[in-house]
Parts: structure tokens; C-alpha cells; sequence
């Protein structure tokens, strides 16, 4: 009798504890308010206060907009990660390539472009003759036997200098600035084909940790109906202590490695509004055409060449031929010498005409300037000699990453199926521990291993389609090919 009474007992229990799992994950599952624990109160801190009173409350803490509600159970993560109640405001991988062009970094690159140009236009204005005003005022008093009158002299002169002949400087000077033109306009392609990497880059880890947090919060959901039903058994004295509080504390682990997972998606969303300057939340996930295997000379080199070609054209401007100029001063001298007559008078009235004009043509060559010339070539020689072989380590590894991204694009593939077949064997686990579990015929160390297991490799899986889409923009971008065309 007693034994039919004990096997009467245990079915009504287990009855009445599935009813309790289904209704607490339903409970679980909806968006519920933010926990209102008492932090003043430490007994409310302790884990028997907070499993005791409500378990949901205070547990749960809420998915925010970027994440739906509620999972049907046959749904699997990748299908959702970008899914929303509300829809508006959801930007695609393309317009936050667009957004990002407005990027400061970029924007400082165009004004690097204007100020090359800038410094261009000043060596065209060396070719134009020069032109200089003057004005001098002269006050003299002299002792010969006494104090001699005042000598007032106040002159204009209005010079022009015309150089015909430079030694070419001018010249290989323009050639130079023309190189730093083109070595701007390279380096702001470059840095906006880096900026689109790492906004791809950011892109995938927003899908990935966002994936992460959804099994997490599966995770949570499943350990929390079991808390919620192994209380129900230990209440009526059928589950150890041991079971209960294992299940608490991996829930409380769960909830920590949550908090980590919103932080780093929280980042993950403020970089890249840094990166486009622009608030994102909500992403809808796109998937980058397959590349074409081939190689373009990367813009990084492009710039380094020009930078060397523009080292080399420096050499040029320092010369050693002679500057020869042409020059035209004419000079006013206003009156200002009436106090002075006679001799001197007239003396002053020769060396100091109302109106002179000197007309002459200038060559200065400088003959010795102790090395000087010599040693600034030498150094900009070795200047265009080091900037040679940054160009040459830049080629060599330029190809060394198109054989490891194209390696890389291979070993994603394979991860891909590696990790489906896992989630398919996890899932399969999973669900046959369960229903062994629910039966009391496994504890509930198998339960949490295979719950787990389950969880982590769809993570993995969603892990490993994001990486493949990130291996096929590393080796876009390191094979010189422009991102944007593989971006719908």
C-alpha cells in the first residue's frame, strides 16, 4: 500500500512540475521590467531571498528593441538575428558603407589632397616675376665746427626680380608635389578601403555576439523553468538541496556571462557609430559576394611609390648651377635736401636724383657652401634608397596575405560545416539528455553539459558563417580590389 501510495505521489508531482515549467517559460520568455531588488537590504542580495520570492522577476533581465521577445521552439538562431518587432531605422551592410565615407578620418584625407594641391600652386607662382614696394626715411645731424642743419632723406623704390634660370629647381620641385598629389589621393583610397574593413569587420561581430546573447538567453530561459521545477520537488522532498543550488548557481553564471555579452555588444554598436558617425542599433544582415582570386597593386603601395618618386624628384632641386635673374628698381627720392647748399648740395643732388631707374641682369653661383649641397642630396638619396625598400617588403607581403586570406577563405568553409554538424549532433544530445533528465534517469551534471554544448555550438555555428563573410573581405581588401563592388 505504501508503495502504490509513494508512485501516486511522485506522478502528481512531476504533473504538476511540467505545468510549472511550461507556465514559467512562458513567463520567462516575455519582456518583462527592469528587477527592482532592494540594494540597501542585504538579506534581499541572497540567493535563497531571490530564488524564494520570484525567480523571474528578479532573475530576468530584459532583451532590449534589437532583440525579439519570444523564439518559437523549432527556430533557429541564425534565421532571427535580424529580426525585429520594429523594422524602421534598420540600416543593411551597404548604407553603413556609405555613412562611413563621411568619416572624419577620411574627411581630414581630403584635406590633406587640397593642401598637396596647395603647396603645388605656390611652385607654379616661382616661375612669375616678383615685385617689392620700400620706403626710407633718413635723419641726419652733423658736428663740423658746430651743429650742421638737419639732413632730412625720404626715398621709394619699387623692385621687380624675374628668375629665368634656376638650375631646374622649379621644375623638379613641381614634379615632386605632383608625385605627393597623387600619393594623397592614394593614401585617402587606402584609408577608406581600411575604414570599410573594419566597419565589415564590426559589422559581423554585431551579428555574432548578438547570436551569442540570444542561445545565452535560451540558455537562462531552459535552467530557469528547471530551477523553478526542481524547487517544486525539493519543496516536497523528492530533489536534494545539491541539484537545486547547482541549477541557481549555473543560472547566476549564465546571467554574468550575459552582462559580459551586452557589454561587448553595446561596444561593438558605438564603434560603429564612430565609424559612420551615425546612432546604430538595428542591422540587417547581408552577405558579401564571393571575390575573384586575383591581385591589384594594393593602394598602400601606390602611395609609397609616389612618396619615393617624390624623394627622388627632391634630389633635383638642389643644384649646382647658377640662378640667373633679370631685376628693374626704381626709386623716388622725395625733397628733403633744402637745407643743404653749396658743394654738398650739389654732391647730394647727383648720388641722390629726384628719380632713378637700375635696370641689370643677376647671376649668383654658389662655388663652395662647405659640402652643404653635397650632403642634401646624399641624404635625400638615401631617403628614395629606404623608401625603395618599404616598397619592396610592402609587394612581398601583399602577396603573402592573398595566400593566407585565400587559405583562410577555404578554412571558413570547412568550420561552416564543421560546425553545423556539431549543432545537428548537439541538438540531437541535448534533446534525448533531456527527456532522460525529466525522467530523473541522468543528474543534472549531464543536463547542464549537454545544455551547454548545445547552446555553444549554435553560437559556434553562427560564429563561423560571420567569419567566412569576413575572410572574403580580408581578402578583397588585401588584394587591392575595392570593397563596395562586392557589397549589394
Amino acid at each position: 500500500m505504501k508503495k502504490h501510495f509513494f508512485i501516486v505521489c511522485v506522478f502528481c508531482c512531476s504533473l504538476f512540475a511540467e505545468t510549472t515549467n511550461t507556465e514559467t517559460s512562458d513567463m520567462i520568455i516575455q519582456k518583462e521590467e527592469s528587477s527592482n531588488l532592494d540594494i540597501t537590504n542585504t538579506d534581499s542580495l541572497s540567493l535563497d531571498s531571490i530564488y524564494s520570492n520570484n525567480i523571474n522577476e528578479n532573475i530576468n533581465i530584459p532583451l532590449d528593441d534589437v532583440f525579439i521577445p519570444t523564439i518559437a521552439p523549432d527556430t533557429q538562431i541564425k534565421d532571427i538575428l535580424d529580426v525585429y518587432e520594429d523594422s524602421t531605422d534598420v540600416l543593411n551592410l551597404k548604407e553603413l558603407l556609405d555613412k562611413a565615407k563621411d568619416n572624419y578620418n577620411l574627411q581630414a584625407k581630403d584635406i590633406a589632397i587640397q593642401e598637396a594641391e596647395a603647396t603645388r600652386s605656390s611652385v607654379y607662382g616661382r616661375y612669375l616675376p616678383s615685385l617689392d614696394l620700400g620706403y626710407n626715411l633718413n635723419i641726419t645731424k652733423r658736428n663740423i665746427n658746430g651743429w650742421q642743419p638737419t639732413n632730412n632723406m625720404h626715398s621709394a623704390q619699387a623692385s621687380a626680380n624675374w628668375v629665368l634660370f634656376d638650375g631646374a629647381s622649379r621644375e623638379f620641385s613641381l614634379l615632386s608635389n605632383n608625385a605627393l598629389i597623387r600619393a594623397a589621393i592614394a593614401d585617402k583610397g587606402y584609408s577608406q578601403e581600411t575604414l570599410f574593413l573594419q566597419v565589415i569587420s564590426s559589422y559581423y561581430q554585431y551579428f555574432s555576439i548578438k547570436g551569442q546573447i540570444i542561445a545565452m538567453e535560451q540558455k537562462k530561459i531552459n535552467i530557469a523553468a528547471n530551477v523553478a521545477r526542481i524547487q517544486v520537488l525539493y519543496d516536497a522532498g523528492l530533489q536534494t538541496i545539491d541539484a537545486l543550488e547547482a541549477l541557481k548557481a549555473e543560472l547566476s553564471s549564465t546571467e554574468y556571462q550575459l552582462e559580459t555579452l551586452r557589454l561587448n555588444f553595446e561596444q561593438i554598436k558605438l564603434q560603429l557609430s564612430l565609424y559612420t558617425n551615425i546612432d546604430v542599433e538595428k542591422l540587417k544582415r547581408d552577405e558579401i559576394y564571393n571575390p575573384e582570386f586575383k591581385e591589384i597593386q594594393s593602394l598602400n603601395i601606390t602611395m609609397q611609390e609616389e612618396q619615393a618618386q617624390s624623394a627622388e624628384y627632391q634630389i633635383g632641386t638642389i643644384t649646382y648651377w647658377p640662378t640667373i635673374s633679370l631685376f628693374d628698381t626704381f626709386t623716388w627720392n622725395f625733397n628733403g635736401n633744402s637745407n643743404i647748399s653749396g658743394e654738398q648740395g650739389l654732391l647730394m643732388s647727383y648720388n641722390y636724383p629726384r628719380q632713378q631707374n637700375v635696370f641689370g641682369v643677376s647671376v649668383t653661383w654658389n662655388i663652395f657652401s662647405g659640402f652643404s649641397t653635397n650632403r642634401q642630396k646624399e641624404a635625400l638619396r638615401l631617403t628614395h634608397l629606404r623608401l625603395q625598400k618599404g616598397i619592396a617588403y610592402a609587394k612581398e607581403e601583399q602577396k603573402s596575405n592573398i595566400k593566407f586570406y585565400k587559405k583562410s577563405i577555404e578554412a571558413a568553409l570547412s568550420q561552416i560545416k564543421s560546425a553545423e554538424a556539431s549543432l545537428k549532433s548537439a541538438s540531437i544530445s541535448f534533446d534525448n539528455v533531456a527527456e532522460k533528465y525529466n525522467a530523473q534517469l541522468v543528474n543534472y551534471n549531464d543536463y547542464l553539459d549537454a545544455l551547454s554544448t548545445k547552446y555553444d555550438a549554435e553560437a559556434t555555428f553562427i560564429q563561423s558563417l560571420n567569419n567566412y563573410e569576413l575572410q572574403k573581405a580580408n581578402y578583397i581588401f588585401y588584394s587591392g580590389q575595392t570593397l563596395l563592388d562586392y557589397v549589394d
